[in-house]
């Protein structure tokens, strides 16, 4: 996906809007109206840029490699459409705190059933050849296909001998911020700035391990 010139005069703008605590909805549309961004762009201002104080905040919690055994506790949508859009050959792109994002809100059309169980058999794939330890997601229960994967992980889990659990919840969100012991994988920036433990890209790990991606990055 091309990137236009004026996106890092748009970088600019936005960062110091931010800074300076400006809402977000107001200076997205500010500063994408005075550059003429396309949709895309967008997306990468609101999704992937960040203060000075919130990149200490989430550096200080990102890991880059999952502890053996411990519990992992996984934000099921977040990390499969990741993962998903890469495989289905949407963009994906790196914020400026190091997590891979997509620009899902784009496609309204939802991943297809195939391309979301290739995401998930990937996972739990690297969960077992990594050795984590029990194995915990939830899935947004007002979105389609919620209760399928809830079964297929089920499904996966029983068949690579892992153990844990998937669920359909109203909100991941809550469920993952009040996690007080283990590690919680997402790149949703409310998850991680709000989390009690540490946090894992897990997307990301899974790309790198399976493809050699090439990724746009705003750092």
């Amino acid at each position: 996906m091309v990137i236009s010139e004026k996106f890092y005069e748009a970088v600019a703008d936005y960062l110091y809007l931010l800074e300076r605590n400006y809402p977000s909805k107001s200076m997205l549309k500010l500063v994408g109206d005075k550059y003429a961004l396309p949709s895309h762009e967008r997306v990468m201002l609101y999704r992937g840029l960040a203060t000075d104080s919130m990149l200490k905040t989430r550096r200080r919690k990102q890991i880059l490699n999952l502890t053996v055994a411990m519990p992992v506790f996984i934000d099921g949508f977040n990390v499969c459409r990741t993962i998903g859009s890469y495989l289905n050959g949407n963009f994906i792109f790196e914020g400026m705190d190091g997590f891979l994002r997509d620009v899902s809100e784009l496609h309204r059309k939802k991943l297809s059933w195939p391309i979301l169980e290739r995401a998930l058999r990937l996972i739990i794939l690297f969960l077992k050849n990594n050795s984590a330890g029990e194995v915990y997601f939830y899935f947004d229960k007002p979105i389609s296909h919620s209760g399928k994967m809830v079964e297929l992980c089920h499904d996966f889990l029983k068949e690579y001998h892992l153990k844990g659990s998937a669920e359909t919840v109203f909100s991941p969100d809550y469920c993952l911020t009040e996690v007080k012991s283990g590690i919680v994988c997402t790149a949703d920036s409310h998850i991680i700035d709000q989390s009690k433990v540490s946090v894992f890209d897990l997307a990301r790990a899974v790309l790198n391990t399976n493809f050699n991606p090439r990724i746009f990055s705003l750092k």
